[in-house]
């Protein structure tokens, strides 16, 4: 009888903790909107600054897992993208986009991305496609974590499918806190469904 008691309440604990997290995933995405392209002012890196991404980019394909790139080829880093990324009021955060090629899907939507937090030549990675940070930039979020605002990022599935990752920072680096799917009809209404949490990883 204790056996079924223990069994029984198992279940109702991991009941409640899924609905519970459910419900933390519906609310996290009820305060991201329908898609609204994010206009990013253009970065210019120094030559100083432009050698050091590119080497510690073609140092780091292996982990961040995109075809194509290899570490004698610095081909693929002749055509990235940098952008300003308004998250925070302190730092100078860099956005870095792969071009078009291998690191970027043919149809040129979903690619490696990377965010950098410049202290003058010098950089840290706070978010790499190791970490799931690829795609598109969907959204910046008005709320924030450890002083820098939630990012939202997009990966084309399909005309009317788009998948969505969360990310918030976590004091270090930006991190997947929740995932959805965006579908859209063929009169341009949409709708952001949560995912359940044990998907994002």
């Amino acid at each position: 009888m204790k056996r079924e008691t223990h069994i029984s309440l198992a279940l109702c604990v991991a009941s409640f903790c899924s609905i519970w997290t459910f419900a933390q995933q519906t609310n996290l995405w009820q305060q991201v909107g329908d898609f609204n392209p994010v206009h990013l002012k253009t970065f210019t890196p120094i030559q100083a600054q432009l050698v050091k991404v590119k080497k510690a980019l073609v140092a780091r394909v292996r982990r961040d897992g995109w075809p194509c790139a290899y570490e004698t080829d610095l081909d693929w880093t002749e055509n990235l993208q940098f952008e300003e990324l308004p998250v925070s009021d302190t730092d100078k955060i860099v956005l870095v986009e792969a071009g078009a090629g291998c690191a970027r899907g043919g149809q040129g939507a979903n690619g490696a991305m990377w965010v950098l937090n410049f202290h003058g030549d010098e950089f840290t990675f706070i978010a790499t496609p190791q970490s799931k940070f690829n795609g598109w930039l969907y959204s910046i979020q008005q709320t924030s974590s450890h002083g820098f605002r939630d990012l939202v990022l997009g990966w084309h599935m399909s005309a009317g499918e788009t998948g969505l990752t969360y990310f918030r920072f976590n004091g270090k680096s930006y991190q997947a806190t929740g995932q959805a799917t965006y579908f859209t009809d063929g009169n341009g209404s949409g709708k952001i469904i949560p995912k359940a949490a044990t998907s994002i990883h």
